[in-house]
């Protein structure tokens, strides 16, 4: 039966009956080799699935050392797995922040809410851990620096959950004993969903606020286990059974503190389920022999002046001088330590009200207790009255589950089980939630014996409160999962205390590996399906993303351009294409988002004109594959097909967009998707326009189209130039012989009234290449000549990509060519590879 304990009758079953602390640190190492071998083949066969997407197409990249990314044009490579817009937005920032001039702290940034940009409230922790691996990196290999950080956010992660395995197996060796070391490396290698979050390829901050809420309970239970002189503590007039608890408490308090500068939403609750288990052990000890309960005292004021000056310090080292007045409880900020302050004051009082003939009604005390109290309660109040972030908006990444590609998202627990029902996933995710029901199973015991109650209330407190915050939100399950190590010292610490046969107390060792074997089941299946599975839709998605970034920023040059796209698909041609954007899938950007939405829904083109122009914008991209803006921009207006975004799915774009042809690469599962990509441009005239939408369809194969267009051309501007050399190259494309022979007579009506001088310079290599079809050379090679006395890295630009391969044959045709060399490079990088050997 589960009784009563003290401190140091805690203490005692926490450690194993060993003779040497030594010698259960080496032990230790022995319980860490499974553990051990298991991260490595997991880690292996992920980074070989990351390595072998990014290198599954080709691509046209060069290494720039003077660039903050490595690449020239601020181009990037890695492709970061399951599409992790945070991922990205670290390697960015943290390549920033290394650059030539980069501040140590980012508080700023200009990728998104372009050209304006915002302000950055995700803490620095995480950025110095990416940017210190990218310096070794760049130490040893000798890469430039913004390069080391795309190779750091492939093992980032990994590393981190390395650094946790063998440094918690260590200590809880050392402090626990054998068996406890051997369940906490075995659930720190294999349980799920907590190892989804240090994956190769997805760096982010979650793996680092679970290394650090794993720490604070391991902690707190070696400040419940003795030392090596017993009683020479004491907390006023009460002995400690170990000395150093204090200091284990203020280290415990340190760790909770940084989990609470790198994420405070995330790591409160457990600081909160802290709290509760005190108030359990307290409770406990008024339950049991009223000889002990003197002894119950722990020092939860040291706990608690550890979070508290952490997070005063954190909060200093963070936002001094420039941002101390911000006030947010999304980040780190003075009142949250004054809380903790009143929950170490709260759970301090609540023992001594509890010791036989106490002080429950001394004034003094009451009042402390109230100040604690009003602390805990009014702290979120004041926070929201200034007009801090709302405590309980919605966060979008809380319905995911897990970073692993293809993983459950829901609303909530009960969702995903009526969606998913009972898989694998579902078990593994579940199944260590048996170890709380156990703990309050043996909670609700009489307290007759001398077994460890207190522990197992030290570490139910926070497990318990985890478990129900999952239920609410799918994150939320690697947050319980960070309260599993200590749940298993405690419950390993009752096990072997327990007055039953070896056998039974084997059978619960055995118990609780058992837990643990689901969620190695599903992780090893997943790590060989991933090293051996084609390519996901997903994958596939993230290749042609970078493509598209890689040609738009040629496209845009080497000052970069504003895009409008999907928040999704912006954050990836900002990653990968080094541009700039409006809105991003980033709570902080909220103006940004609500820019992009009022150009894509607006009701009028003159509207979303002058909200482009108010914001430089460059271009606007459409993919197929991503409708967020379609369904989203059109709300509050009552006919959707007349905003911007309508108009341009329906190949109706206003004077001032042009679109540019843009091929995707041919990647096998992508065949029926494309992409529209439109250049903002000085407002052109209808048949200027017009002509260029048909050359457009032309250039993708739209012949239907590209026939409609050059028919409204005949109809409407008989007599334009322009118009007559579109309906030149339609009539080519379609084959249309005599469609073609009314369009070169126009074509030559129109150059005997001298109306060349009056196209702008892509029209006239179109002219061009419209005499060339129709065997005027001598006139194409005059063009020709005319085009290269202006030619230009703006005007290059301006051309597609047919229009520039054509412009350099029949340049090398002519006997002609590019006297400024730069331009000729230019010309060379603007053209696909493929291109660039035909001509």
């Amino acid at each position: 039966m589960l009784g009563e304990s003290t401190p140091d009758e805690i203490g005692s079953s926490l450690s194993l009956m060993s003779s040497s602390s030594r010698r259960r640190f080496l032990f230790g190492l022995l319980a860490l080799a499974p553990a051990l071998g298991f991260w490595l083949f997991l880690t292996n066969a992920r980074l070989h699935r990351v390595d072998a997407v990014t290198n599954l197409v080709e691509t046209d990249v060069a290494i720039d050392p003077a660039s903050p990314t490595g690449y020239a044009g601020g181009l990037r490579n890695l492709i970061v797995p399951g599409h992790n817009n945070e991922s990205s937005q670290w390697i960015i920032q943290t390549q920033q922040m290394l650059a030539p001039g980069g501040d140590w702290r980012i508080r700023e940034v200009r990728y998104d809410n372009a050209p304006v940009g915002r302000t950055v409230l995700t803490p620095s922790p995480f950025r110095w851990w990416l940017g210190l691996l990218a310096e070794i990196d760049h130490w040893v290999s000798g890469r430039p620096v913004g390069i080391s950080v795309e190779r750091a956010a492939r093992i980032s992660g990994p590393v981190l959950q390395l650094l946790l395995l063998v440094g918690a197996t260590a200590f809880v060796a050392w402090r626990f004993g054998l068996w406890a070391a051997g369940l906490v490396s075995t659930a720190l290698a294999t349980l799920f969903p907590f190892g989804g979050s240090f994956l190769p390829g997805q760096s982010t901050d979650g793996s680092l606020i679970l290394v650090c809420l794993s720490a604070s309970g391991v902690l707190l239970l070696a400040g419940l286990s003795p030392g090596r002189s017993a009683g020479a503590s004491s907390i006023g007039s009460v002995p400690l059974a170990n000395p150093a608890a204090p200091w284990w408490f203020l280290a415990a308090g340190l760790a909770g503190g940084i989990s609470l500068w790198l994420n405070p939403l995330r790591s409160a609750p457990i600081i909160g389920g802290i709290g509760l288990g005190g108030l359990l052990i307290a409770w406990r000890a008024h339950r049991g022999r009223q000889s002990d309960v003197t002894a119950s005292l722990l020092p939860w004021r040291y706990w608690a002046l550890g979070g508290a000056v952490t997070t005063l310090a954190t909060y200093l080292l963070e936002y001094s001088p420039q941002h101390l007045g911000r006030l947010d409880l999304r980040v780190v900020n003075p009142f949250y330590g004054l809380a903790w302050i009143g929950l170490g004051e709260v759970l301090t009082r609540f023992d001594r009200c509890l010791l036989p003939g106490g002080t429950r009604r001394d004034r003094r005390v009451l009042a402390a207790v109230s100040a604690a109290v009003v602390t805990l309660i009014v702290t979120p109040v004041v926070l929201h009255a200034t007009g801090a972030y709302d405590l309980f908006t919605a966060d979008p990444d809380a319905a995911r589950l897990t970073n692993l590609v293809g993983g459950p998202i829901a609303e909530n627990f009960w969702t995903w089980l009526r969606n998913d029902g009972v898989t694998l996933t579902f078990f593994a995710s579940c199944l260590p939630a048996l170890l709380v029901i156990v703990a309050a199973a043996l909670l609700l015991r009489p307290a007759t014996g001398d077994l460890p109650a207190g522990a197992i209330a030290t570490a139910f407190g926070p497990a318990f409160v985890m478990l129900g915050v999952s239920c609410a939100q799918l994150r939320s399950w690697n947050e319980f999962g960070a309260t599993i190590p200590s749940l298993l010292i405690a419950l390993t610490a009752f096990v072997n205390r327990a007055p039953t046969a070896k056998f039974v107390r084997a059978m619960g060792i055995a118990g609780m590996f058992l837990v643990l074997v689901p969620g190695a089941l599903l992780l090893t299946r997943e790590a060989r399906a991933d090293r051996h599975a084609p390519a996901t839709e997903l994958e596939v998605t993230a290749l042609i993303e970078r493509d598209l970034a890689h040609w738009l920023a040629r496209q845009a040059g080497p000052d970069g351009a504003i895009v409008l796209a999907p928040p999704n698909l912006t954050m990836a041609l900002i990653y990968h294409g080094g541009l700039s954007g409006l809105g991003t899938p980033f709570p902080d950007n909220k103006a940004g988002f609500l820019a992009s939405m009022r150009i894509a829904g607006a009701p009028s083109a003159d509207e979303a004109q002058a909200v482009a122009q108010a914001r430089s914008l460059g271009y606007i991209v459409m993919p197929s594959w991503d409708t967020f803006l379609d369904e989203y921009a059109p709300q509050g207006t009552a006919d959707a097909p007349k905003t911007l975004w309508g108009f341009l799915r329906t190949w109706r774009p206003p004077r001032w967009l042009r679109p540019m042809p843009y091929h995707l690469p041919q990647v096998a599962g992508f065949e029926e998707q494309a992409v529209a990509v439109f250049r903002i441009t000085e407002l052109q005239d209808n048949a200027t326009a017009l002509s260029r939408l048909a050359e457009y369809f032309v250039e993708m194969g739209m012949m239907r189209e590209a026939a409609a267009v050059a028919l409204a051309l005949e109809r409407s501007y008989p007599a334009d130039l322009g118009a007559a050399v579109a309906r030149t190259l339609v009539a080519r494309a379609a084959r249309d012989p005599q469609a073609f022979g009314r369009a070169i007579d126009d074509v030559q009506a129109g150059l005997a009234r001298d109306e060349a001088e009056n196209l702008t310079w892509d029209r006239r290599v179109s002219l061009a290449i419209a005499l060339v079809d129709g065997d005027c050379l001598e006139q194409a090679q005059e063009e020709v000549k005319h085009c290269l006395a202006e030619i230009d890295e703006d005007q290059l630009r301006s051309l597609t990509t047919v229009s520039l391969h054509r412009l350099l044959v029949m340049t090398r045709t002519f006997g002609l060519k590019i006297d400024n060399p730069q331009i000729y490079l230019l010309a060379q990088q603007l053209l696909p590879p493929e291109m660039r050997d035909r001509r």
